[in-house]
């Protein structure tokens, strides 16, 4: 059936101006829709049910089958609060499927050194040093403006994260010095974003995407993004920083997240292991 989901984009607009989730919502919930063939007022939670076993048929992840369940609760809430229409939530708690906890599988040493080896262009050697040095998601880097960027001491940047939710991310002297080579040359432009395309307008996270696809496929090797942002984590818990310090400069909403690079990357545990197979190996004749 078709639905009319503008009033509800309109209001995703409001409530998240910067985040680029709102098409996915837009998109989850047009699938579902289509799916469906009812209206909202008809929707019960074995409905829902069958909708996810229709996705898990298409083998979709658990990740993907959430998010569509978090988009369609979303839109009852809006319903419910800004529409005023009294409707149930067909979605309930035992709808959504446990996750798997993959390890991070971020960007090795050897990756990192030889794309950075033939990236000389300055506005794309500070987008992907902000992502390695400060943590940021492709989407964040690309959510940069000129105000977001403080350069008195500590120099730092303010980041508009996963929800509209703000944090501060701190630039290390190898971010600093690139990004302030680059907004030396900036060209100048009514746009107020940090990092702009050659048509004089902010650069998208496909832009980006498609910016590092060029150059891994230069270096021989293939990383993404969101790798980037991995290594910054592994690099953290390999200097002993705090679990909870580095939760916040992630943007992560629960330490259960952050922990995962813990798991990846533990200098406590490996210490304790070479000590003993140190041991063990000093006992066998």
């Amino acid at each position: 059936m078709h639905l009319n989901l503008t009033p509800f984009s309109d209001w995703l607009i409001c409530q998240y101006p910067r985040s680029s989730a709102r098409k996915h919502y837009l998109s989850d919930l047009a699938l579902f829709f289509s799916w469906i063939g009812k209206p909202p007022s008809e929707i019960s939670p074995q409905d829902v049910a069958q909708y996810i076993h229709h996705c898990l048929e298409k083998s979709l992840s658990p990740l993907t089958i959430n998010r569509r369940l978090s988009s369609l609760r979303l839109f009852y809430y809006f319903l419910r609060i800004i529409q005023e229409e009294v409707l149930d939530c067909p979605v309930q708690k035992r709808h959504y499927l446990r996750k798997p906890q993959p390890l991070p599988r971020d960007a090795s040493e050897e990756q990192i050194t030889a794309l950075f080896s033939i990236i000389t262009d300055k506005r794309d050697k500070a987008i992907f040093t902000l992502m390695l040095e400060c943590g940021l998601r492709v989407g964040e880097v690309c959510a940069l403006s000129l105000d977001d960027v403080l350069l008195e001491d500590p120099p730092r940047l303010k980041v508009h994260g996963k929800g509209g939710r703000q944090r501060i991310a701190y630039l290390p002297p190898p971010a600093l010095s690139v990004l302030t080579d680059w907004l030396t040359s900036r060209p100048v432009t009514k746009d107020r974003a940090v990092f702009i395309s050659q048509r004089v307008k902010r650069l998208s996270v496909n832009g980006i995407q498609f910016i590092l696809k060029e150059y891994f496929q230069k270096a021989g090797i293939q990383v993404t993004c969101h790798q980037f942002r991995h290594a910054f984590g592994r690099r953290m818990v390999e200097a002993s920083m705090p679990i909870t310090s580095l939760q916040k400069l992630l943007g992560h909403r629960s330490p259960r997240t952050t922990q995962r690079y813990v798991n990846l990357t533990n200098p406590a545990l490996q210490a304790d292991y070479d000590r003993a197979i140190q041991k063990a190996l000093g006992s066998l004749p």
